[in-house]
C-alpha cells in the first residue's frame, strides 16, 4: 500500500515537472481564449497523453528485459532541453494563440508540448509491476487535474505565478534526466 502511494506520488511529481511549460501556456491561454476553452483543451490533451503513456507502457512491459533501456529517451530529451536552455537562456518558446482558437487547436498545442511528459511517464510506468502502473497513472491523473485547477486559478494572478512557473520550468530537463536514469537503472520496482 505504502509502495503504491509512493510510486503514485513519484509519477505525480514527474507529471508536474514535465508539464510546467503546459501550465505556463494554460495560464496565458486562459487569458486569451477563455477559461472554459483553455481548461477543456488542457484536460483533453492531458487525458490523451496519459492514456497513450499507459497503453505504451503496457505493451512495452511485455518485453521485461528491454524495458529499462527506455530510460535513454528521457535522458536524451532532457539533455537536449538542457543544452537548448544553455544556448538560449532568455527565449520564450510558447506559441501564440488567438481569442477565436478552437478547443481542438488549443488541445493540439498542448499535445505538442506534452512529448516530454509522455517520454518520461511511459518508461516509468513500463518499468513497474501492473499494480504500480495503476498507482502511477492515478498519481499522474491527479497531478494533471491539479495543474488544470492551478492554471484556471493562476490566470487571475498571472503575473506572479507566470514568473514562478518560468523559473521552475528550467528544472524540468534535470528531472527528465533523473527519471531516465531511474528507469535505466532498472530499479527494484519491477521486482515488487
Amino acid at each position: 500500500m505504502a509502495g503504491g502511494l509512493a510510486f503514485g506520488a513519484s509519477a505525480a511529481l514527474l507529471w508536474v515537472m514535465t508539464n510546467l511549460d503546459n501550465l505556463a501556456a494554460l495560464i496565458a491561454l486562459v487569458l486569451v481564449v477563455g477559461a472554459g476553452r483553455g481548461v477543456l483543451a488542457f484536460a483533453i490533451a492531458q487525458s490523451l497523453v496519459l492514456i497513450a503513456a499507459m497503453a505504451t507502457a503496457m505493451g512495452v512491459g511485455m518485453m521485461p528485459g528491454w524495458t529499462g533501456y527506455l530510460g535513454v529517451i528521457p535522458i536524451g530529451l532532457g539533455a537536449y532541453a538542457l543544452w537548448h536552455q544553455m544556448r538560449r537562456p532568455d527565449q520564450d518558446d510558447l506559441p501564440q494563440m488567438g481569442r477565436k482558437s478552437s478547443v481542438l487547436a488549443t488541445a493540439l498545442l498542448f499535445l505538442t508540448m506534452s512529448t516530454d511528459s509522455f517520454a518520461v511517464l511511459t518508461p516509468f510506468l513500463a518499468d513497474a509491476q501492473p499494480g504500480y502502473r495503476i498507482a502511477g497513472l492515478v498519481g499522474a491523473a491527479f497531478a494533471a487535474a491539479g495543474l488544470a485547477m492551478l492554471g484556471f486559478a493562476g490566470a487571475h494572478a498571472a503575473a506572479a505565478l507566470g514568473s514562478w512557473t518560468h523559473r521552475l520550468e528550467r528544472v524540468a530537463p534535470i528531472v527528465m534526466i533523473l527519471a531516465g536514469l531511474y528507469v535505466l537503472a532498472n530499479t527494484t520496482t519491477d521486482l515488487i
